[in-house]
């Protein structure tokens, strides 16, 4: 995502989205290659694992400190009504306004475990 939304920072229009509430879950590639590969090494994981961050951060959030890293303005958002003109209401609720507030719960269990000794 970051990629196809650079181009438009560095030039000046980075917008938040409708209120910026919207929670997004995200992992840089480093922390993405060690889950994997940790959780290749620990066979007492199982089953699925969320691959994000244990912070999600929010749009609004996520723009500001994008904006401040490129010292680009950000002051301004575009309103949910226009995403859905734009997009249509049901691409713009799945793909743009919902809110994905993931944790990777089973991750951080198993490491609590396996730091204190509970597993």
């Amino acid at each position: 995502m970051l990629s196809k939304i650079l181009p438009i920072f560095k030039l000046g229009f980075g917008i938040r989205i409708g209120n910026g509430n919207q929670y997004m879950s995200w992992i840089v590639l480093d922390d993405l290659l060690g889950l994997i590969l940790y959780a290749i090494a620990n066979k007492s994981i199982s089953g699925p694992v969320n691959a994000v961050s244990s912070n999600p951060i929010t749009n609004a959030d996520f723009t500001m400190a994008l904006g401040k890293v490129l010292s680009r303005p950000t002051k301004f958002s575009i309103p949910e009504s226009m995403i859905k003109l734009l997009l249509g209401e049901e691409l713009a609720n799945a793909a743009i306004l919902s809110s994905t507030h993931v944790i990777p719960e089973r991750l951080i269990d198993h490491i609590w475990n396996q730091c204190y000794g509970i597993l």
